[in-house]
């Protein structure tokens, strides 16, 4: 009898354990679940909140446009629908990378309102740069991990990055990369500095710049405000496209180079230079100088454009004409020391801050060596031998001759500024200011600029409105193309308008077999676009 109540006692365990057993199991598989159901959370960058860089009238020249992007979960109906909202490499881009939790994907703004009626989230975030990106030499570009790598971005990232409002999406995941189960994801905003970064280019001037260098196949256009020494445009060519730099590095086209501040063989458009010398030491403009189409200077020859005898000229039919002979001559007479002065003080052959961090090449004069050889004398003046300069040097020296004799030095920064209110936080770099020729010279010069336009080489550059001023030229450079011809660098630089100058543009094609009268369609597009935005105001 005993042995049969034991026997029913153990049974009885052995069943109460295994009841335990199952217990225990389903509580661990509860557990399982439980942990698989609310693995952690996983947070989305959607907008880093980078500051923007504005114009001088506070528009925006970055943030302005916005990108789409969709939320795309793994496992889920609106990961499977986002192929069919994709463009096929967006598309194919997603299927290789299969990430195994929430991701943003970018979607072409006209799949917004499809991507929302499949009820899939979709957010909207500034698009860092115009679809037609604008100054993009000036503001440069971000890296793959949105730090500035170029221009203004890498100079101000320090001012740049985390200024602006900073927007995260944070989603509740189960361990399989899904939404945990009734949540949504949290959108949360955190503010940034409030800095930005103000420049002195105006975005309809630049715009006019870039769309006169449209016509130049590698150059620049340069506008400078006459009154300030700011520059209000900086376009150069060929450009690239700030989304896709990878794009302009692997076809190796130069894309990169901000020509504006690279330095080029300089030719005729430094004869006022060489006048402005002259005028200070003394010379008289009225004095005859009968050309013949060569002059000899020490056993070497040396000849006007295509041989041609321009026999008597003066100072300012020597610019209308363009004689090299004339200013071989004049150079002679007053000395290279003295034209290298006057160039240096005008700021060639040296360079300056033009924003934090950044200084543009100095180009280069003769030095006192060079110039014991009389060669290089006579070919400095007419601008070619060592000397070299970029177009916003000859942009500083021409502005110098429209502001009666008073050099500037370029300035295109502003300042770092309040984003919301514009407000002046901390100023550009130091402007370089002075008086480096008698008004008298640089009103002589004027008159003399504008009958080039008005009736010398530089007739190209007229403007529908009012009188231009400027000077032609067409420098050697030593370099041959591949058809065994040499290569030029053509210029065309001056104001506008010739009476009171308001504007001071310089245009550039190197490397081209142009001339500089070829560079006046563009310099004369960019005096009548000048003139039309000044009477029908913001383009």
């Amino acid at each position: 009898m005993q042995k049969k109540r034991f026997s029913w006692l153990v049974k009885g365990l052995l069943f109460l354990l295994a009841l335990l057993q199952l217990r225990l199991f389903a509580l661990a598989v509860s557990d399982l679940g439980s942990a698989a159901a609310a693995h952690g959370v996983v947070t989305l960058n959607l907008d880093s909140g980078r500051g923007t860089i504005f114009d001088r009238s506070m528009r925006p020249l970055t943030g302005v446009n916005e990108k789409v992007f969709a939320l795309a979960l793994p496992g889920q109906k609106s990961y499977a629908r986002l192929y069919q909202l994709l463009a096929p490499v967006s598309a194919a881009a997603l299927y290789e990378s299969a990430p195994a939790g929430p991701t943003l994907v970018e979607l072409e703004p006209q799949a917004m309102g499809a991507a929302q009626l499949e009820q899939i989230p979709v957010y909207t975030v500034p698009a860092r740069y115009y679809i037609t990106p604008v100054a993009v030499h000036v503001l440069g570009y971000l890296d793959g991990d949105g730090v500035g790598a170029a221009g203004i971005e890498k100079s101000y990232e320090s001012v740049l990055a985390g200024a602006g409002e900073q927007r995260t999406l944070q989603c509740a995941v189960t361990g399989y990369g899904s939404l945990v189960q009734n949540t949504t994801p949290e959108e949360i905003t955190q503010s940034g500095s409030g800095l930005g970064v103000q420049l002195t280019l105006d975005l309809s001037v630049q715009r006019i710049c870039e769309g006169a260098a449209e016509q130049l196949a590698s150059g620049a256009v340069v506008v400078m405000e006459v009154e300030t020494g700011r520059l209000l445009g900086v376009a150069s060519v060929p450009t690239f496209n700030p989304n896709n730099v990878a794009r302009s590095i692997e076809q190796q086209d130069g894309a990169l180079l901000c020509r504006a501040f690279a330095a080029y063989n300089v030719g005729s458009v430094f004869k006022p230079v060489v006048a402005a010398a002259a005028l200070e030491a003394g010379c008289d403009p009225n004095a005859v100088y009968e050309c013949t189409g060569e002059i000899e200077v020490a056993g070497h020859t040396y000849h006007c454009s295509r041989n041609t005898a321009h026999g008597p000229v003066n100072m300012q039919t020597a610019l209308e004409e363009s004689c090299n002979c004339y200013f071989v001559q004049l150079a002679g007479q007053i000395g290279g020391e003295a034209i290298c002065q006057m160039a240096s003080r005008c700021g060639f052959g040296r360079t300056s801050e033009l924003w934090a961090g950044y200084s543009p090449v100095s180009g280069t004069l003769p030095s006192a060596q060079d110039l014991l050889l009389p060669g290089e004398t006579a070919t400095l003046g007419f601008g070619q031998g060592k000397l070299t300069a970029t177009p916003m040097q000859l942009a500083a020296f021409y502005n110098t001759l429209a502001a009666n004799g008073i050099y500037r030095s370029a300035t295109l920064v502003s300042g770092v500024v309040q984003a919301e209110t514009g407000e002046l936080v901390s100023g550009q770099p130091v402007q370089e200011e002075l008086r480096v020729m008698n008004q008298s010279t640089a009103q002589n010069l004027r008159q003399m600029l504008a009958a080039v336009v008005a009736q010398g080489l530089g007739q190209s550059g007229a403007s529908e409105y009012e009188e231009a001023a400027g000077k032609t030229g067409t420098a050697q450079t030593g370099r041959m193309n591949e058809e065994g011809q040499e290569e030029l660098d053509a210029w065309f630089a001056g104001f506008w308008p010739a009476q009171q100058p308001r504007y001071t543009i310089v245009v550039l094609e190197d490397s081209t077999r142009k001339s500089g009268e070829d560079m006046g369609s563009v310099f004369s597009q960019v005096c009548d676009e000048l003139a039309r935005l000044e009477m029908w105001g913001t383009q």
